[in-house]
């Protein structure tokens, strides 16, 4: 039957012998939802504790990369990556690291920096422009299909100048004028405001000379 089928009195014992029955769960529910929002908030507090404390280490970090030597820079920069992870400041850290080693001219150890980053998942944003640095190094060395993979996960519309400018290097690269010139025309074509556009016409300037 129905609850509301008994008078006031029966109700009030019904519910009394029903409460004497559970108390105990409901009790530990009680107790275990207190103590999960508990345990959820500390967690929580945690998190921003570490997060405070990694920004923090980095602003020492960004000091090291910018005043000790490259091979100190890279040493302290793993022992912040063992301690927090590769997070967002640790990323901009490797990006940085990435720039003091093309100053010594060591390409793999930039290019083993910029791949670190990609392999911790970073955001779209940061991965693509990684990716695109990533692809001019490749071209660098001449591992064209390896710069073409970057591109190729490139699909932002605002790095079409760029990705285009690039193809066109690697057309350049294997001797392939007619291709290089269609890729820095749509290059040009795309990219109004493109702070490179004056050595992205001398570019195209010099595959049309050498048809």
């Amino acid at each position: 039957m129905a609850l509301e089928e008994y008078d006031d009195y029966e109700q009030e014992q019904i519910i009394k012998d029903w409460l004497r029955q559970n108390w105990f769960t409901i009790f530990a529910g009680i107790v275990l939802g207190i103590g999960g929002l508990w345990g959820y908030a500390k967690w929580q507090n945690a998190q921003i504790a570490q997060s405070h404390e990694a920004a923090a280490e980095y602003q020492q970090l960004d000091s090291v990369l910018k005043n000790q030597s490259t091979a100190d820079a890279a040493e302290v920069l793993s022992r912040y990556d063992e301690q927090y992870g590769v997070n967002y400041y640790s990323m901009k850290a490797h990006m940085t690291l990435a720039d003091r080693w093309l100053e010594d001219n060591q390409v793999d150890q930039a290019i083993a920096e910029y791949r670190t980053v990609l392999d911790a998942k970073a955001g779209k944003p940061i991965a693509e422009m990684v990716r695109l640095r990533l692809a001019r190094l490749y071209v660098a060395k001449g591992n064209y299909e390896a710069a073409r993979e970057q591109l190729s996960m490139v699909q932002s519309s605002a790095y079409e100048t760029v990705v285009e400018e690039i193809k066109g290097d690697i057309f350049v690269a294997e001797n392939m004028p007619a291709k290089a010139q269609d890729a820095y025309q749509l290059a040009l074509l795309s990219g109004e405001g493109y702070s490179g556009k004056a050595l992205l016409e001398m570019k195209l300037s010099d595959v049309k000379v050498s048809e």
